[in-house]
């Protein structure tokens, strides 16, 4: 059939063949995309009897639940397993799969780096209707590198920590989110030294330590419950993690309440106030404050201004009645005497509580402005005027040219 039509149209129609063919599997391909949040994964010092895992999550773009199956390879095959283990599992557009590879290398094994690879293969991608047909499948694979290592890694991280209010006699609830970033399974302790509202006494010392393992690699969100009979009021407490390093960890305050009463909540955002000013300068200063409560609270912003060593100010605003979820600005002013560089520090005090504290400065010279910007000034203003000067010179020679263009058509005529 083909013999009876020119060359021309055969090459024509060859590219069009050509075409269909690339846009079909261009389709297949589109219609069967899996997809992982990691290609790779290389697990360091893993300890011999030791664990290490990662989550991989894999995706599709099908509308229906497609079913996947996995296969481990490589040398380090025989110490690899998935959680969860069971397969076929389903995924789907709306339906992604979390899945953790774990490694739990022998205790003969010797120490160098191990490869292997997790192969995840679908089946067959055909949807309700069987548009796909049944042979088209897709896969995906996961290279895995595992460094094994006969010393034992002890290292943590912290994070997260917090404190709910709780009326007296009721335990205290501490919440903390903690990663094991060594190679051996730990039990973290925890200090928490509460101290009185204003900080100057402690209180309450807490030492505790988990009673559950944390698997390397692995993180946890932990719950403690504490009991306690501290006296109703308020604390700021600091938290230390001796076996994830010294020093403070968080600073974290809470209030014990009295029995059936309500929890006060709230934040000092920030303080707001120019940057630059000059002595005799009127300067307001705005303490801006959310109530995250359920309840009215009354608020005034306490502190003080210093220059080194001096205080200059003490702040003690009138209080404001701040409704639920509302933000104000709690406002004084300061009038500067000599220049300098004043920092603005303070707390508000709502209901009986404080907020944490802010801080601001402000910088106090003969011009009220930074070192330089006035000079950078005058230089906008002469090159405005020179930009100026250069458009009128170039408009009257433009106007001079035309003119003397006119004049010199007329003397023709």
């Amino acid at each position: 059939m083909f013999r009876f039509l020119t060359k021309k149209t055969r090459s024509a129609l060859a590219v069009v063949l050509v075409c269909a063919i690339f846009l079909c599997s261009s389709f297949f391909a589109e219609a069967t995309v899996v997809g992982a949040n990691k290609g790779v994964i290389n697990l360091k010092n893993v300890l011999k009897n030791g664990y290490a895992q990662e989550l991989v999550t894999l995706t599709t773009d099908t509308d229906f639940n497609l079913s996947v199956t996995y296969k481990l390879e490589g040398e380090l095959a025989d110490w690899v397993r998935l959680e969860p283990s069971i397969q076929p599992f389903f995924i789907s557009r709306d339906h992604p799969y979390v899945v953790a590879i774990i490694v739990e290398p022998p205790g003969d094994a010797k120490n160098q780096q191990y490869t292997g690879s997790v192969r995840f293969v679908t089946g067959a991608l055909a949807g309700p209707e069987g548009q796909f047909g049944t042979a088209v499948r897709a896969a995906i694979g996961i290279r895995l590198g595992v460094d094994i290592t006969g010393q034992e890694i002890v290292s943590c991280n912290a994070v997260g920590f917090e404190l709910n209010d709780v009326e007296e006699n009721y335990p205290i609830e501490f919440y903390a989110v903690v990663t094991n970033n060594g190679n051996v399974r730990i039990k973290p302790s925890f200090i928490l030294e509460f101290w009185n509202q204003d900080q100057t006494e402690l209180v309450k010392v807490f030492n505790f330590t988990l009673n559950k393992s944390i698997l390397p690699t692995m993180q946890e969100r932990i719950f403690y419950s504490i009991a306690q009979n501290l006296e109703i009021g308020q604390y700021w407490v600091k938290v230390k993690t001796p076996f994830c390093g010294d020093g403070v960890s968080a600073f974290l305050t809470m209030s014990v309440i009295e029995r059936g009463g309500v929890s006060d909540k709230g934040e000092l955002v920030k303080i707001e106030n120019s940057a630059w000013a000059k002595a005799g300068d009127i300067v307001p200063i705005d303490a801006v404050f959310r109530n995250l409560g359920s309840r009215v609270v009354s608020a005034k912003f306490k502190g003080t201004i210093n220059s080194g060593d001096n205080i200059f100010k003490i702040i003690d605003t009138d209080p404001l009645d701040v409704m639920p979820g509302e933000t104000v600005k709690l406002r004084t002013y300061f009038n500067p005497t000599q220049d300098g560089q004043y920092v603005i520090t303070g707390r508000v005090l709502y209901n009986k509580k404080l907020t944490f504290d802010r801080s601001s400065i402000l910088n106090v010279n003969p011009s009220g402005m930074p070192p330089g910007a006035g000079a950078a000034f005058n230089w906008s203003i002469i090159l405005i005027i020179l930009v100026i000067i250069i458009i009128v010179l170039v408009l009257f020679v433009l106007r001079k040219r035309k003119q003397l263009m006119k004049g010199t058509r007329h003397n023709r005529f």
